[in-house]
């Protein structure tokens, strides 16, 4: 009987949480809490405290953690993956590398918030995405490899890797829009990556 108000509570709690794009809340609060915290030891009762909801409300949601972390982190892969889809569709030149390189430095700073849980819970994610993060790693080379260029030698695809990983700075630098804005991070490092990427012997 408790159950089944606490279901209900948690219904009417996420209807009248729709206008606040309650979910939007929720994976703010997710990722301050598991990068500040861990996702180990952060807990659901943490973060709907944290959102000012209750838990049942954030049960209506997500029906547990794992899933609020496959929400989080998947639609980041589902980003990525709508860019690697482009080199599959087009032949490699300089101004679609430009494009492209461009596109995959905003898929990574519209979620540079999860830079630090990607990072520290490596094994949580690993447990969430199995194969679909294997798949993800199969499209990231063949990203690496389009941007070697045509005929790559052992030194572009290098080069290549490398600007990518140049790229990936967004996350792993540990600094927020406080510290660079977006579009200074954009610049910055589609300028580095290019610079990179100026070093192939083509």
């Amino acid at each position: 009987m408790q159950h089944e108000t606490s279901s209900r509570d948690g219904v009417r709690d996420g209807v009248r949480d729709k206008a606040r794009d309650t979910k939007a809340e929720i994976h703010v609060a997710a990722l301050e809490l598991f990068s500040s915290r861990g996702y180990e030891k952060t807990s659901l009762r943490e973060i709907a405290e944290q959102v000012g909801i209750t838990k049942a409300s954030l049960y209506y949601h997500y029906s547990s953690k794992q899933e609020l972390l496959q929400a989080i982190i998947g639609t980041f892969f589902d980003d990525l993956n709508d860019v690697f889809a482009q080199v599959d569709e087009q032949p490699w030149s300089p101004e679609r590398e430009s494009e492209v390189l461009g596109a995959y430095l905003d898929a990574i700073i519209k979620h540079r918030a999860t830079g630090p849980t990607l990072l520290r819970d490596m094994t949580a994610v690993l447990a969430a995405f199995g194969e679909r993060l294997d798949d993800l790693i199969e499209q990231s080379r063949r990203f690496q490899l389009w941007l070697a260029g045509p005929d790559p030698t052992p030194t572009d695809r290098l080069l290549a890797a490398a600007a990518v990983e140049v790229a990936g700075a967004v996350l792993s630098g540990g600094m927020g829009p406080a510290d660079v804005s977006d579009e200074d991070m954009r610049t910055i490092l589609l300028d580095a990556a290019g610079a990179v990427l100026a070093r192939r012997t083509r």
